[in-house]
């Protein structure tokens, strides 16, 4: 009997020896039926393997909504699935440094289920994407301020309390970035309130290479409770200063020529970023924004952080009108931003007895430049200072900040020739203009300029 036993005993031993064996190599998720399957191996940059990258097996239902599987490879590299969840996936490795951020990854798209061991995949250093995002309109008071930046079909994304920066680590490639509401109840509620979907989920293209850094500056989301009947669009090339394509440059399209719905200079928002190409798109401006003209404005950065810029030229309503489908712009190149440093004289009714000080107290004045993003409101009398300005020969505008004048000159009720000055300037590329000042003289009261209209 205590043969038997001792027998048994030692059966136990190697059953148990045996399964620790197998279990020591095996891979979190190993197949077991090889029709449907996914496995392969992983190595890092410089070719050696690695334990503990993260592989995910993603399927998207929609470009914001995805499902996935996750699991890590061994001491090997290798990793394996014993399931799809569907038909094709995208593949997305994540090697992570001790802080948690992303120092190496990769993204394949379109694997079938029926791979076994036959995928090897070398990873490469993450770019990184970074910029601001805010949020506005009646919609903003449903959605919070909670929003997702999300890379489609894809797991990579980013939680952004707006008005706040974001910065994102991505693989080399082409994405698409959409954001929207963290809160997918919130989305469902704006859709039954008749907020379009196409405006829900804010989208922008985005081209990435392994390494760099691209700043997508200031994103908005701002739903419309209307469908966009625009289908037109705008398309055209950058290059740098040394005429070769320019990558990565913001695009924003200004159609308030003046400024008037501007409450401050930092108004560029960017609709596109250009790809290595050079090439941009952005839907048109909807005909009810545009008074005459438009323009498109550019802002990028070269590798020391300087800001460089440019300008289209006027674009006439009438020559969008005439476009069938799309409208291509005139190739523009990049050249260094300027800065303004200038003062306002306030001049009025000699009559007047209010001492100087007390009337640069008492008003404001809103300046900028005509046809570019860049208008600030600042009190009379003092320095007006602005920077990263488009270079070259410019229109300097200014006119009363007086919020009922301002809001009659954006509805249209005024003329803007009866209220907006304006001179020419040049301002010079990697500088600073010290424009020696100018004058300014406002309405002596808010009823002379309702007189005006008569």
């Amino acid at each position: 009997m205590k043969k038997l036993d001792l027998r048994f005993f030692v059966f136990l031993l190697c059953a148990c020896a045996l399964s620790f064996l197998a279990c020591t190599d095996k891979v979190a998720g190993t197949a077991t039926d090889t029709e449907n399957t996914i496995a392969g191996t992983v190595t890092l940059s410089d070719g050696s393997a690695c334990s503990g990258i993260s592989v995910r097996q993603v399927a998207a239902r929609t470009a914001s909504s995805v499902t996935y599987l996750e699991t890590q490879t061994n001491s090997v590299g290798a990793f394996a699935f014993d399931s799809a969840l569907a038909d094709t996936v995208n593949l997305e490795f994540r090697y992570h440094k001790q802080d948690s951020s992303i120092a190496e990854a990769q993204v394949i798209r379109g694997v079938s289920p029926k791979h076994v061991d036959s995928l090897h995949v070398q990873l490469e250093a993450t770019a990184l994407l970074f910029g601001e995002l805010e949020y506005t309109g009646d919609a903003s008071f449903f959605a919070g301020s909670h929003f997702i930046i999300q890379v489609d079909s894809t797991t990579f994304a980013v939680d952004v309390f707006a008005p706040d920066s974001f910065r994102l680590e991505l693989p080399e490639g082409n994405y698409t970035l959409t954001v929207l509401p963290a809160d997918s109840s919130v989305i469902s509620k704006l859709k039954a309130s008749g907020y379009a979907d196409s405006t829900l989920i804010r989208k922008i293209s985005v081209s990435v290479s392994s390494g760099d850094s691209l700043d997508v500056g200031k994103l908005r989301w701002d739903a419309s409770a209307s469908e966009p009947t625009q289908v037109k669009l705008l398309q055209g090339y950058v290059k740098d200063m040394k005429g070769n394509p320019a990558k990565g440059v913001s695009v924003h399209v200004v159609t308030d020529l003046y400024g008037f719905g501007v409450t401050d200079s930092a108004a560029f928002v960017t609709q596109a970023v250009t790809d290595s190409t050079g090439l941009w798109r952005v839907p048109a401006p909807v005909f009810d924004s545009i008074d005459e003209s438009f323009r498109v404005e550019f802002r990028s950065k070269d590798s020391s952080g300087q800001v460089l810029t440019a300008l289209s030229e006027y674009i006439e309503k009438e020559t969008l009108e005439k476009t069938a489908d799309t409208l291509r712009v005139k190739t523009v190149t990049l050249s260094e931003s300027s800065n303004f440093l200038g003062a306002v004289f306030l001049v009025t009714d000699a009559a007047t007895t209010s001492r100087q000080d007390t009337l640069c107290w008492a008003y404001s004045i809103r300046v900028g430049f005509r046809g570019t993003s860049h208008f600030k409101t600042v009190t009379s009398c003092n320095n007006v200072l602005m920077t990263n300005l488009p270079s070259d020969y410019q229109d300097l505008v200014f006119y009363t900040g007086d919020e009922l004048v301002v809001r009659n000159l954006k509805s249209g009720e005024f003329d803007p020739e009866d209220y907006v000055k304006s001179v020419k300037v040049n301002l010079p590329p990697g500088d600073t203009l010290k424009y020696q000042g100018f004058t300014y003289t406002p309405p002596t009261t808010a009823n002379d300029a309702f007189e005006s209209m008569d």
